[in-house]
């Protein structure tokens, strides 16, 4: 399959930046994330109306949401700040010489990232920049948002978003493409307003060179063999999880979410996943949290962002067997995710020492770095975020991609859980050895399905 690009531009804001917000100034949060681009992909059907320019509606309204997101069509200043100078965003049109049913029967993971205008969670490099579709000689030339709309031979589309992680969480995300639509549609009043001062003023920039980073500041070792696979639990296969994690002999005891379940699930099979395990390994699990949920106010989930701090849980590898249950699992996991807490965001934002302090270097397993044998997976969730109710105009998305086939010099160990209508999707970046292992662990395969067809009307 063929997928050509014919038009690239950079979308300007409708109106200039006014001169009060001409920097926007970012926080500890942010600086904590490396410039790396994360993707979503909204897969629709034929539109309705055969008359409807789509690139020129998504480019209108995409106008205006630089006008209110104004930081995203700025670029980076220096360390801790975006120049709002109403650069822009990069527009790319694309055609695809097959239908949406073709592509989606199952989705062809090798050829999502095509549908993207920036190869997503390549590491670009300050200075020797990336060898992606973005070179850059300094993080000042990377737009923090960019699109690509393809259109496919039977009229359905995919709008292809890339966010600078710097700059924007998915739930920031979420925020500016619920607006964008809504604004698309000509329902303006729907849209909520994004507050881009509350996560500077409560967490502004500290003094990183005392950090006690302990696993968050070790150096990541980009995978060289890295494979992305989509596996999908249906809402039976989570309710089993959920009944299978469940203390049932704790009256008291809650039932686990689907997070939490499904978390502890592919926990314990990805590290059986290890073809060669050593008697001292130990793979550490990064749950990503949402500060704004566990602070309250005054931040919300508009607050713009990354707003995002990791538990990390370690599991020695010979503590996990092919016996090991999920009762067994989580409340390992609902202990760690516990001490991250309203407590503890106040305490950093009101002590600036908090990271060279003791309790920060515990939480991130300080001294682990310099062991050996030790393996990271970052797991974070999509969920709730509205990415699946996207109207534009033409109705909600068929279908919610992220990006799939293979990957060189890209951060690796990676899951990432997103909404659809029949369940929960788990995308799985991992090292193709071990991503095969999981591929055919029959006991895994009883819950997932392995990359499924989309059902889709347009032919």
């Amino acid at each position: 399959m063929e997928i050509k690009v014919i038009s690239k531009e950079s979308i300007k804001p409708s109106e200039p930046t006014p001169e009060h917000h001409k920097t926007f100034k970012l926080s500890s949060f942010d600086l904590l994330h490396r410039n790396t681009y994360f993707p979503l992909i909204l897969f629709y059907p034929q539109i309705p109306n055969p008359n409807t320019n789509v690139a020129s509606q998504l480019k209108k309204s995409l106008s205006e949401i630089l006008t209110i997101f104004y930081p995203l069509a700025g670029r980076r200043n220096d360390a801790v700040s975006v120049s709002c100078n109403d650069e822009g965003a990069p527009f790319l049109e694309a055609t695809a010489n097959a239908s949406i049913s073709e592509f989606l029967n199952p989705p062809r993971l090798e050829s999502l990232n095509r549908l993207l205008p920036i190869e997503p969670y390549r590491l670009l490099i300050e200075e020797g920049g990336s060898e992606g579709e973005v070179a850059t000689s300094s993080s000042s030339s990377l737009p923090n948002v960019a699109v690509q709309v393809t259109r496919f031979s039977c009229g359905g589309v995919a709008i292809g978003v890339c966010n600078l992680h710097t700059v924007m969480d998915a739930c920031s995300c979420g925020v500016m493409m619920k607006a964008w639509s809504a604004i698309c549609r000509e329902e303006r009043e729907e849209m909520a307003w994004p507050d881009f001062e509350n996560a500077f003023a409560l967490f502004p920039p500290r003094d990183f060179s005392g950090m006690r980073a302990g696993l968050l500041g070790s150096k990541i070792e980009l995978e060289t063999n890295c494979r992305i696979q989509r596996f999908v639990f249906s809402h039976e296969a989570m309710n089993n999880l959920k009944s299978e994690a469940k203390d049932e002999d704790d009256p008291t005891s809650p039932t686990p979410t689907r997070y939490q379940a499904l978390s502890c699930f592919l926990t314990k099979h990805m590290i059986l996943s290890n073809p060669t395990p050593t008697r001292t390994a130990t793979t550490v699990i990064f749950h990503i949290v949402d500060v704004r949920r566990r602070m309250g106010p005054p931040l919300s989930h508009t607050s713009m962002g990354n707003l995002l701090w990791p538990t990390l849980i370690p599991y020695p590898h010979a503590s996990i067997t092919p016996h090991t249950t999920l009762k067994h699992l989580l409340p390992i996991m609902t202990r760690a995710i516990g001490r991250i807490n309203k407590d503890l965001f106040v305490r950093m934002k009101e002590d600036p020492d908090f990271l060279a302090s003791d309790l920060c270097g515990e939480l991130l397993l300080e001294g682990m770095e310099e062991s050996e044998g030790v393996v990271s997976f970052v797991f974070t969730s999509w969920s709730n975020l509205g990415f699946k109710d996207l109207d534009f105009g033409w109705g909600k998305p068929l279908w919610v991609g992220f990006r799939g086939g293979r990957a060189q010099n890209a951060v690796p160990n990676t899951v990432v859980f997103v909404d659809t209508e029949e369940g929960i999707e788990a995308w799985v970046s991992m090292d193709e050895e071990r991503l095969a292992v999981l591929e055919n662990d029959a006991d895994f395969l009883r819950f997932a399905l392995l990359n499924p067809s989309v059902q889709v009307s347009c032919t």
